[in-house]
Parts: C-alpha cells; structure tokens; sequence
C-alpha cells in the first residue's frame, strides 16, 4: 500500500512542477482562457494533453517504445514550426469581440481546445524526452505494483496537469475581465509572441542538433 501511495503522491507532485514551468501548454493555456474570457479552456486543455499521454502511457507499459536520439532534433524542427505557424495565424486572424452582448465570437469549442491540448503537447519536444526518460522509469517502477500502479501513476499525472492549467487558466481568465479591451489584445498579442519564440528556440535546438551530429 506505501508502494501505491508513493506512486501517486511523487507523480501528482512532478506533474505540478512540470506543468508550472513555462512552455506551449501553459502560454496557451492563458491565451486560449484570456480570449474566452472563461476558465474552461484549462480544462479541455488538459483532457487534450492527458488523451496524448494515455497512448504512449500504454506503449511503455508493453515495453514497445525505442526511440533513437537522432529523433529528437526533428521533433524539435517540427513542433517549433507548429508553434510558430499557431501564433501567425492567431495575430493576423485574431478573434472579434461583439461588445454589446460582451460575448467573443469565434471563440473554440470543447473539441477543438481537446483536440489543441493534445497537438500543443505533441509539438513539445521536451514532452516525449520526459516520457522515454523520467516517463519510463515511473511506468517501470509502477509495473512492479501491477496494473493499479499504473493507472494511480496515469491519473495522479494528469490530475497535477488539471489543477495547475485549472488555476492558471481561471487567473487568466479574471485578469482579461480587469485589464480593458487594450490590455486584452496586448494580452493575447504577448501570449502569441511567446509561443512564436518557443518555437523558434525548439527550432534553434534542433538546427544545433542536426549541425552537431553532421
């Protein structure tokens, strides 16, 4: 039982820790919570990132992942262009305020903030160095308690993911109703540079990468 307890407490408490470190999930978690002006986007956000870590949770539990770390430059090349290209085109297409009804329109519903939690996960290169590294070691040492260690391992994980993305997104979400219209779009315009320059370091990275190994 001190086994199982272990497990959840040291992951719930790693989950907190990573997800309050600054990267995509959490810039878009503010942004996304700062434009629906509401704290559901945390939420979705969340499912989205736990739904991408529930296959390869799976994988390493039947021992099947191997990957090369010549994989991890491309990684980076590839979900720094994705960061990049998603904060483009949310400051050229930003979404319109009707100020009467005080409503947004064209804000993201459940599936696509689901759906966005998931590909924001999948773009972080750092994302998959953690599960085939600290990831695999905490499925290794849950297997030795059986089936219920893993599943305690999955949900204590996600369930510091949902309680950091959960206050960080109802903080965004109080601070866009108090700032005014201006400081909004300042708001939103700052979140989408930061996710443009994650992107350009993750690609920074992968470049050195590649240029190291040549």
């Amino acid at each position: 039982m001190s086994s199982l307890v272990e497990i959840a407490l040291t992951s719930f408490v790693v989950a907190l820790s990573g997800a309050l470190a600054p990267g995509p999930l959490m810039v878009t978690t503010v942004k996304e919570s700062s434009k629906n002006r509401s704290t559901k986007p945390g939420l979705f956000l969340s499912l989205g990132h736990a739904l991408a870590e529930a296959p390869i949770t799976v994988i390493l539990v039947y021992g099947l992942l191997s990957v090369d770390k010549k994989v991890f430059p491309y990684l980076s090349l590839i979900g720094g262009a994705f960061l990049i290209a998603t904060g483009i085109l949310a400051i050229i297409k930003p979404s319109r305020k009707n100020v009467r009804e005080g409503k947004t329109i064209g804000t993201r519903g459940f599936l696509t903030l689901t759906m966005l939690g998931a590909a924001v996960s999948l773009s972080n290169p750092y994302w998959a160095t953690w599960w085939v590294t600290i990831g695999a070691a905490y499925v290794s040492k849950a297997l030795t308690v059986g089936g219920l260690g893993v599943l305690l391992f999955y949900v204590s994980h996600e369930m510091g993911d949902l309680v950091v993305l959960g206050l960080i997104s109802k903080a965004a979400a109080s601070g866009a109703d108090s700032i005014g219209e201006k400081g909004f779009s300042i708001l939103l315009i700052l979140c989408n540079l930061a996710l443009m320059t994650i992107g350009l370091y993750f690609i920074f990275e992968g470049t050195l990468a590649l240029a190291s190994a040549a």
